[in-house]
């Protein structure tokens, strides 16, 4: 590398954020539900290990990875959003409706939406317990003013 390059050893994570770059350039978080670690109760289930969404975010597009098949005893429900807004994404659907069996689709019911507070993603269980499934969520926004 020549003398006046920057290598990944000069920087830390974020470090080349809006300041930098400019608030044009989408940001993206990714958050995991696996049965094994958040478990399959009937509630709202935070997902991402505590991973947040900033307030003022302007949220455009929801991305969802399937990595293994969720199962239910029931006729368990679905809904993926954020605190205040637990439908965001998608709305109660049936655990095995196409919207959560195929390997990758986009999930954008209420979108785009402004937060107005710091929000923790959410997975919202209804009808009957999940006894198994793991996905991945990899939401798309702009930081705004």
């Amino acid at each position: 590398m020549a003398d006046d390059s920057v290598g990944s050893a000069e920087l830390i994570d974020d470090s080349v954020g809006n300041s930098a770059l400019g608030a044009v350039i989408p940001k993206h978080i990714k958050v995991t539900y696996d049965f094994d670690v958040d478990g399959g109760g009937q509630g709202a289930v935070p997902i991402g290990g505590g991973t947040t969404l900033p307030d003022n975010a302007i949220i455009t597009n929801c991305y969802f990875e399937l990595e293994s098949t969720i199962t239910s005893g029931g006729s368990a429900t679905i809904a993926l959003g954020y605190e205040t807004n637990t439908d965001a994404f998608i709305g109660a659907t049936a655990y095995n409706n196409a919207a959560f069996t195929g390997t990758v689709s986009t999930k954008v019911n209420d979108l785009p939406v402004k937060l107005s507070a710091v929000r923790l993603p959410l997975v919202t269980i209804a009808a009957a317990d999940l006894t198994a499934g793991k996905f991945n969520l990899y939401i798309e926004y702009y930081e705004g003013a």
